[in-house]
């Protein structure tokens, strides 16, 4: 089986500054600690849409928000 590779963009300071933001943002919206589990897991998923190749700041938060309403569902 071949083995496919996806280039990734390198995360910078920069675009590391801007996940934590967003982060941190929906941590207070949802009123749970960065270090929390469910902090953990949307963490995950940011970086996950970064490497997919979202860059924009207001996609990524609107895309986490998203990740939680289809969670609850």
């Amino acid at each position: 089986m071949a083995k496919t590779d996806w280039p990734k963009e390198p995360l910078t300071s920069e675009t590391m500054k801007m996940l934590d933001r967003i982060l941190r943002e929906w941590c207070a919206e949802q009123d749970c600690e960065p270090s929390s589990e469910a902090a953990i897991v949307q963490a995950k998923a940011l970086i996950d849409w970064f490497e997919f190749g979202v860059r924009d700041e207001a996609e990524l938060s609107r895309l986490l928000r998203d990740e939680l309403t289809t969670k609850q569902s």
